[in-house]
């Protein structure tokens, strides 16, 4: 009784007090290594994961401020960001190196000569930070001053760190000063599902439980001869299946129990909604099925899959695209404001912002910043150029 802690006891039934669910459970979580996010990170499921995140954020989502500073993004950075950005996800950090041909990389860089840089990306289990600042007042307050790849040491000014889900303060030095993988955050649910598909197949295999009568195995497992016992029907039950007919001594006494397979779809069902739950895909998305149900046009999933997303971009992957995008001179990237759902609704989006600019005109207010920050319309190269076209038509002479 002295560590029950659930705030409420039960003083004639001390069983429930036992069997109470927070009195006698807690939560806890492991840090995964690199080699166990790494076998993660090749599965079907988890790379399904990582590369519908990293999809949806990155496939034509950014908006730049002219086309040559899109072919010069699409060229030269898109490649590095979406690796960047998957390693993020499966390893908790992605960085890419500013990688500058005969320069001393442990030294900081305040600019960089473009053609001799070439960009590396690594995941986080192949970096180790190093020198993380412990001074409350440094700008780098519990982030790392060096980065270290395969033994080399790289400043921080010549590195992108696209870090994810943060921990605590205190567990930051188990992360190396990075970000928590999303396979650890899901860890459990993916451990779950595995089981449930391990499994099915030996249910659907093994549809039935033989119990075998053996005489004296109680004595047997008493004086601790039970293992060449347990040995003769352990292969027995790996040569029992539905291909083929199981082989006994004619002494034996066998029980067949049937086993129904009524719940099976249920358990599935069950282990894919705690994954779409804790990654945020909606469960249609993540297997690629139609949405279910009479009158379900699927405007909720669609609508939570693009807030995820959306927080994704804001909270991870804007900050370090603008830091790379800046070494290379383009300004102003920014994610676009219309991205998620079809493209008639895309449409009836674009629709409603043009009568919203229609009425402020008629209010005599200026429409077209409205517009453009809605990326309904570009900016014209030409007209920065040769300069805009003037919007009053010229006065109508009246004399005759």
């Amino acid at each position: 009784m002295i560590r029950f802690t659930d705030g409420l006891t039960n003083i004639i039934n001390k069983l429930a007090n036992r069997r109470s669910a927070v009195a006698s459970n807690v939560i806890t979580a492991d840090v995964l290594q690199g080699n166990q996010l790494r076998e993660i990170f090749r599965t079907g499921l988890g790379s399904k994961i990582v590369r519908i995140k990293a999809g949806y954020a990155l496939n034509d989502t950014l908006q730049f401020k002219d086309k040559k500073d899109q072919a010069l993004y699409e060229e030269r950075l898109e490649r590095a960001v979406k690796k960047a950005t998957k390693f993020m996800l499966g390893f908790g950090r992605g960085v890419i190196l500013i990688n500058e041909r005969g320069a001393d990389h442990s030294k900081p860089a305040s600019s960089f000569d473009l053609a001799r840089v070439k960009l590396d990306v690594f995941s986080g289990d192949m970096v180790t930070a190093q020198d993380a600042a412990r001074d409350l007042d440094d700008p780098r307050y519990q982030r790392p001053r060096l980065y270290s790849v395969n033994g080399k040491n790289f400043h921080y000014t010549r590195v992108v760190d696209f870090s994810y889900f943060m921990p605590a303060e205190q567990d930051l030095p188990s992360y190396q000063f990075g970000g928590v993988s999303e396979f650890e955050l899901i860890h459990a649910q993916m451990v779950n599902d595995a089981i449930v598909e391990r499994a099915s197949g030996t249910i659907v295999e093994k549809n039935a439980t033989l119990f075998h009568k053996v005489a004296g195995f109680k004595d047997a497992v008493r004086c601790g001869d039970d293992d060449a016992l347990v040995q003769y029907y352990a292969k027995l039950a790996d040569l029992r299946s539905i291909y083929g007919d199981g082989l006994i001594d004619s002494e034996d006494d066998v029980i067949n129990v049937a086993q129904a397979l009524t719940n099976l779809a249920d358990v599935d069902q069950i282990t894919l909604r705690r994954l779409a739950l804790v990654t945020s895909i909606p469960l249609p998305i993540l297997i690629g099925e139609s949405v279910q149900g009479l009158n379900s046009s699927g405007s909720q999933e669609r609508q939570s899959f693009q807030d995820m997303t959306e927080n994704l971009q804001f909270d991870y992957l804007v900050e370090p695209i603008r830091q790379l995008c800046k070494v290379f001179g383009i300004e102003g990237v920014k994610f676009k404001e219309n991205q998620g759902g079809t493209a008639l609704e895309r449409l009836d989006f674009e629709t409603k912002a043009i009568d919203n600019a229609l009425k402020l005109d008629a209010l005599g207010e200026d429409y077209r910043p409205y517009l453009k920050e809605h990326d309904i319309i570009k900016d014209d190269p030409w007209a920065a150029m040769f300069g805009a076209p003037p919007d009053d038509k010229p006065e109508q002479d009246d004399t005759l």
